[in-house]
């Protein structure tokens, strides 16, 4: 049994839901090892011909579960990344099947990647992306480097990365980082919309397609997460992002 993690499949379409919605559906490594293991159960169903990615609640996910990060000792970031949500990201672009995020809530951090490495992004009025990371002493992961900065352009996404400020719904869709921005109420609705039209199309033809698209966009996916993950190994050891990430935790509790 999944703890993190939501199936459910009807009518050829899967759907994940992140669900630690107390956490506004910050992940852990458990979560990203079962939204993996999740997208491996529903490949093998001949059935399923596409995937929704959302969150419970109120947002689509928060980042990295910050707090449940053992300070006692030295992180190692790199050794998340890894084993974690890079396996993660590289199943998400080598998967057969077409997978749309609908984005609901706030989108931070490594949920940013993660919904990026979506085939197409829908997002609710009031969601937003955020990029917290150089503000916590660390790098952008879990593939954020390689697709904010393809989809948006460098110059967007040197904003967003080293500034850190909020990009709404409908900045990210003039940035070309969502397909379409839809009411909030209207989210999951349009993702079944979407997620039925592709069900309805050769799964071969789709399959190839997306391999083709991967190809032509992110053929150095591979060594851009291996250089997230060198880069975060490195600023996870020092003590300016330790301080920072107690600052963080601390602001949390005390809120």
């Amino acid at each position: 049994m999944l703890q993190d993690v939501a199936i459910e499949v009807s009518g050829g379409i899967a759907r994940l839901t992140i669900n630690r919605p107390d956490k506004l559906n910050a992940m852990r490594d458990q979560t990203a090892d079962e939204l993996k293991q999740g997208l491996s159960e529903v490949e093998d169903d001949p059935s399923v011909r596409a995937v929704i990615l959302t969150g419970a609640g109120r947002g689509f996910g928060a980042g990295y579960d910050l707090p449940a990060i053992d300070m006692s000792r030295t992180p190692e970031l790199d050794t998340v990344l890894d084993a974690h949500f890079n396996p993660l990201v590289r199943k998400m672009r080598q998967s057969r099947l077409p997978i749309i995020a609908a984005v609901n809530g706030p989108c931070a951090g490594a949920s940013v990647g993660v919904a990026l490495a979506a085939d197409i992004v829908l997002a609710g009025r009031s969601a937003f992306f955020y990029e917290p990371f150089i503000g916590l002493g660390l790098v952008p992961d879990a593939g954020n480097t390689i697709f904010m900065t393809r989809l948006a352009g460098r110059i967007r996404a040197s904003g967003a990365m080293l500034l850190g400020d909020r990009i709404t719904a409908q900045e990210a869709e003039r940035w070309g980082l969502v397909w379409r921005v839809t009411e909030d109420e209207a989210l999951l609705d349009e993702a079944g919309a979407i997620a039925e039209s592709l069900a309805a199309r050769a799964p071969a033809s789709v399959a190839a397609t997306k391999r083709l698209i991967t190809a032509a966009s992110e053929s150095d996916l591979s060594a851009m997460l291996d250089g997230e993950s060198l880069e975060q190994g490195i600023l996870g050891r020092t003590d300016e992002m330790r301080s920072a990430i107690e600052r963080f935790v601390a602001s949390k509790k005390a809120g």
